[in-house]
């Protein structure tokens, strides 16, 4: 799965990184800082999920949104620390397929990609194994078995 992070906060894009490095190892995370950057990396990596922040600079987030509504229908979920309703209302009409609010939980975004990558019929994750990697250290929270260099 490829997920794009745009936000102007690199440690956002650190964090996301993380979590799905955590949840999906082979995750591959691309970033932008602006909102032209990511229009073009949604074009160039055809992300199977866009994670959205509305405040970034030269152009907000609805605009990025709406851009890439032009040209792709894949999944968007706006993260972000605006969280009144004209903003929730205003992201969601411009194409957004979800809203979530900073401070986030990262089990809530992981489970809201996974349910936006469902209803597109894109989802490349596996919903039957909950297994978490890193570095060499596998935890499969269904079999009860903790892996350290595969032993």
């Amino acid at each position: 799965m490829k997920v794009l992070v745009i936000d102007d906060d690199p440690d956002i894009a650190k964090v996301i990184s993380l979590c799905f490095e955590m949840r999906w190892p082979q995750t591959t995370v691309v970033s932008a800082v602006d909102g032209n950057e990511g229009v073009s990396l949604v074009e160039t990596e055809d992300p199977d999920v866009v994670i959205l922040d509305v405040g970034l600079p030269e152009m907000n987030g609805f605009e990025v949104c709406h851009k890439i509504r032009h040209f792709s229908n894949v999944p968007i979920i706006m993260l972000t620390v605006r969280d009144a309703d004209a903003d929730v209302s205003c992201g969601l009409e411009t194409g957004a397929d979800d809203y979530i609010s900073k401070p986030f939980s990262h089990v809530q975004l992981l489970s809201r990609v996974q349910a936006v990558l469902r209803r597109s019929q894109k989802s490349p994750l596996s919903i039957d194994k909950r297994i978490f990697t890193i570095g060499n250290l596998t935890v499969d929270l269904d079999s009860r078995e903790i892996r350290v260099n595969e032993e």
